[in-house]
């Protein structure tokens, strides 16, 4: 416990740090994120502070890794590094969405293959053929890097899901024995924090596809992690059940309309109840409440014996639909109080 208290207060320390001294250097060489019809926000503002949690997520946890692991995370580790390298090139200068992606499906296909022997352990019972598992574990990491970039969206957003999952995540590793992958969850958790410190509504600067897209890689990669093992796809579902939903019907939804599906657009559940001047802090607040509460149920899902704990898979989809059914109603208040003030 105590070098868990220990590794995670350097983590939040250097990401801190970290995260000012980016924000001082994007002031100078004024590197902003630029409001458009698109944006949230509405003042340009500082980016690529997922450099700094991805920095001292990654120096920190190579000390874990190599003090409390015997080395074994190396893989997920460097991928996350490849990742976020690849985000920080995309944040200065904007890539091709088919060489992101193709980058993306490269490393998975490598941490996949590097990680192996946790792949049947943890993700699927031993009736699954190798030859479906893989192919779909590597889809869900592409899509776990990608969704939840397209997530950060408002300020405290990312950064509080970050927070929040790797909490929840870190205890179930905890009390299931993985003590390595706890570890590397607390030292993750404790960067988002550090970060929240300036991102937090209203945000002196946003988190950027560096940090956004290899949490997302990491989180995805969990299961894989040494000591991972006993939390599987389930728990990390469960965990990150509000971001993976809330990407995943947005995404059917304009697929459906035949929007183009890769183009920024203001229309996740997140961002609707600010069309109508509700602001990022409440609406970062309200999302707390569930993430928390989600948080919570994944100690739960690996706590709770058996069958048991089949019912809290559920628990993303409940709390999804009831704050997607305060921002359904929030709209339709909107539109009567308009129809009313028609003349």
């Amino acid at each position: 416990m105590r070098s868990i208290i220990t590794t995670a207060a350097a983590s939040f320390v250097a990401s801190a740090a970290l995260v000012y001294l980016v924000r001082a250097f994007a002031l100078r060489r004024a590197l902003f994120d630029r409001p458009n019809e698109r944006s949230a926000h509405r003042v340009p503002t500082p980016r690529l502070g997922g450099i700094g949690i991805i920095a001292a997520f990654l120096t920190v946890g190579s000390y874990v890794n190599v003090s409390f692991g015997g080395g074994g995370a190396w893989p997920i580790l460097a991928a996350v590094g490849i990742i976020a390298a690849v985000g920080i090139i995309d944040d200065l200068r904007p890539l091709p969405a088919r060489v992101r992606f193709v980058v993306q499906m490269t490393v998975a296909v490598a941490v996949v293959y590097a990680r192996r022997d946790a792949v049947t352990v943890s993700l699927a019972p031993d009736f699954v053929p190798m030859w479906l598992l893989v192919p779909v574990l590597v889809l869900w990491i592409v899509w776990m890097t990608n969704l939840f970039n397209f997530m950060d969206g408002i300020d405290g957003l990312a950064g509080g899901q970050t927070l929040f999952a790797a909490a929840g995540l870190g205890v179930a590793a905890a009390v299931g024995g993985g003590t390595h992958a706890a570890m590397l969850l607390a030292v993750l958790g404790a960067a988002s924090a550090g970060f929240l410190v300036f991102n937090f509504p209203p945000a002196s600067i946003f988190m950027g596809d560096a940090g956004s897209t290899a949490i997302g890689f990491f989180f995805a990669c969990v299961p894989l992690l040494p000591g991972g093992e006993g939390l599987g796809l389930q728990a990390v579902w469960v965990a990150i059940g509000l971001f993976i939903l809330d990407a995943t019907t947005t995404l059917a939804r304009r697929l459906a309309n035949g929007e183009r599906w890769f183009e920024a657009h203001r229309s996740h559940w997140y961002q609707r109840p600010l069309r109508y001047g509700v602001p990022h802090r409440t609406i970062t607040l309200a999302a707390y409440g569930g993430m928390a509460l989600l948080a919570a149920s994944a100690v739960a899902y690996v706590l709770v014996p058996g069958s048991s704990a089949g019912w809290l898979i559920a628990a993303p989809v409940i709390a999804f639909l009831l704050l997607a059914g305060l921002v359904v109603r929030l709209e339709r208040a909107a539109l009567a109080a308009k129809l009313e003030g028609e003349p």
